[in-house]
Formats: C-alpha cells, sequence, structure tokens
C-alpha cells in the first residue's frame, strides 16, 4: 500500500497544474463499511452537479491502484466513519464539520476528508431522511462543496448553493429545482 500511496503524491505533484483540464480522477478510500447502493448515488449526484461545470469526473478505489497508474488530475477523498444509514448516529450536540479540504503553507491541495458519522447525524434530525439513497445525496453534496474548494483552489464559500459555510441535513437532501 505504501508504495501506491507515494505513486499517488508522484502523480498528484506532477499532476497540479492539471486542474483546468476537464477530466478529474477522484480516488476514494472508505476506512469503514460503506453502502454501495449510498456511494453510488454520491457519485450520481456528483455528477449531476459538476455537469454544468464542463469537468468530467472518473472514480477509482484507492486499492485498486496501480504504482503504473497516471491520471492529468486527481483528487483523493478519505471517508471516515461508516458511510452507511445504519446504524443510526447519534445526533450532534453543537455543529460540526461534515468535510473539510486539506491546506499546505496555505494552498488548498487535492485531500479532502468526508466525515461519514457526521453526516449520518446531521440526518437524524431531518424528517424523510432515512434512506441509502438520501445518504448517498448528502455525501455527493458534502463533496461537491469540497471539490469547489479544491477545483476552485479557494478557501472560500458563497452566500448560496452547496458551497455556503455551513449546510443543513434539509440542504443535503431536498430536491434540487
Amino acid at each position: 500500500m505504501r508504495p501506491v500511496i507515494c505513486a499517488l503524491f508522484a502523480v498528484i505533484a506532477s499532476a497540479w497544474t492539471a486542474f483546468a483540464t476537464a477530466r478529474v480522477t477522484l480516488v476514494l478510500q472508505f476506512e469503514a463499511h460503506h453502502s454501495e447502493s449510498s456511494v453510488n448515488e454520491m457519485k450520481r449526484e456528483l455528477q449531476d452537479l459538476m455537469r454544468s461545470s464542463g469537468v468530467e469526473l472518473t472514480w477509482r478505489n484507492l486499492e485498486d491502484i496501480s504504482a503504473s497508474d497516471s491520471f492529468p488530475s486527481v483528487v483523493v477523498v478519505k471517508f471516515h466513519g461508516t458511510c452507511a444509514l445504519t446504524p443510526l448516529a447519534p445526533a450532534l450536540s453543537e455543529p460540526a464539520a461534515l468535510a473539510f479540504t486539506h491546506i499546505s503553507n496555505g494552498t488548498v491541495i487535492p485531500f479532502a476528508e468526508v466525515e461519514c458519522d457526521t453526516i449520518r447525524s446531521s440526518l437524524n434530525s431531518t424528517p424523510g431522511a432515512r434512506s441509502e439513497l438520501l445518504f448517498g445525496r448528502a455525501l455527493g453534496r458534502v463533496l461537491g462543496h469540497e471539490l469547489h474548494h479544491i477545483l476552485q483552489r479557494t478557501r472560500t464559500h458563497t452566500q448560496h448553493g452547496i458551497t455556503r459555510k455551513s449546510l443543513s441535513g434539509r440542504d443535503l437532501i431536498a430536491d434540487r429545482t
């Protein structure tokens, strides 16, 4: 696994300026159990969100990457906690980050971490949020928020949409108009 991670760092370093290209490979790493139906819905939601940007997303799992693989642009996403709707997560007592993007020397770099347990907790208090598909939609929107930071190389947020500083459980699952 260590050679694969080293190879990923080399690819990222050489391809960092390539985010202007229209194809970005998302390398996913799950530290615990995840729901395939939620992950598939996350991918569908994120593809839909990115459609108008001209960015084409491709998906790879970290364990499927070899040292000989190369990508014009890559983002590594690590998922913490259980990325499935069950079991129930305790409700949050205070606001917590749903995900974050890594910063190095003040610069946004193409690494993000998603907190699945925190997302599940935020959905517990949201009426009608008890399905794997809605959990996948929430994951897609959270990841879309982090991709905004990575692809735009910005730490700023907007006033509207998924790139706001804070998103509620309702924001994460609401139908888009």
